[in-house]
């Protein structure tokens, strides 16, 4: 890419962005990029842009999973820099479009760092999920899973029914709790595998204490709706996009990643069946 702004004497493309402020707007657009669930390619291509943009005229950038390394050159000086991400699980498309159409309009009008980032907080704070649709979301995946996996080996009926809407009920609910555990975790900036075993094994007991108090409800299909909240399933499918897409060291993080995440679920899950039915026995 050969686009480049002409740069004034002093080295900055304008009075109020200088190479520094340039490579750290880029490093900012690709980091939230990439934390929404943006391909690599796409993050490394915003990056480029946003340098090339602001004046650069050679930019050299590598991103992974984890970290994003740019340098890139501004009227014979170089700059480095390099942004570590604590933060690359959740996958937000809303917020990832938003962050698309707000990396264009940096490269058309060239802002300045701190409105650059004061318009990424109002993004975020746009596109922030709130507690109330966050649980009934839970809520209704569990609610929704627990009645499809049902069994209907002997056809519909009314008893069968009755059984489904009392599972979905008990799922549901379970959810909601799950739901505030697991906002809470997040608030807490608790380790993605840890958490996700609490919840499970929280969900376990919970699912297995319910299907003894209530023999008529089915506990298995109870934990199949709770467990359908933590399932790692959009991760995976972006590991293998990122694979598809020639990012193989990416795809194979991301990979690893859900695998290790699957693990702790069925470890929380398999605790928890262990201990309750021990006790209850």
């Amino acid at each position: 890419m050969e686009e480049q702004s002409v740069l004034n004497e002093s080295g900055t493309v304008c009075d109020t962005v200088t190479p520094e402020d340039a490579v750290f707007i880029a490093l900012e657009m690709g980091e939230n990029i990439l934390k929404c669930g943006g391909e690599i390619s796409r993050a490394e291509e915003t990056v480029n842009r946003i340098c090339y943009a602001y004046g650069a005229s050679a930019v050299d950038v590598i991103a992974i999973l984890s970290t994003i390394i740019v340098t890139a050159e501004f009227g014979g000086v170089s700059i480095t820099s390099t942004r570590r991400l604590s933060d690359y699980g959740s996958n937000n498309l809303g917020r990832l479009a938003k962050f698309n159409d707000l990396s264009r309009k940096i490269c058309e009008e060239l802002p300045s760092k701190a409105e650059c980032l004061k318009r990424a907080d109002n993004i975020m704070g746009s596109t922030q999920v709130s507690l109330a649709r966050y649980v009934i979301g839970s809520m209704l995946t569990s609610m929704g899973f627990a009645m499809f996996f049902g069994d209907f080996g002997a056809g519909v009926t009314w008893g069968l029914i009755g059984g489904l809407a009392l599972d979905g009920a008990l799922s549901g609910v379970l959810a909601l709790f799950l739901g505030l555990i697991a906002r809470y975790l997040s608030g807490t900036k608790t380790n993605s595998v840890i958490s996700k075993f609490i919840i499970c094994f929280i969900g376990g007991v919970m699912a297995m204490s319910v299907g003894i108090a209530i023999p008529t409800c089915h506990a298995d299909k109870i934990m199949i709706g709770n467990i359908m909240n933590v399932v790692p399933g959009v991760a995976m499918t972006n590991a293998f996009r990122d694979m598809l897409g020639g990012d193989i060291m990416s795809g194979v993080f991301r990979l690893c990643s859900a695998i290790i995440d699957a693990v702790a679920i069925a470890a929380g899950y398999a605790v928890a069946i262990l201990l309750v039915g021990g006790i209850m026995a």
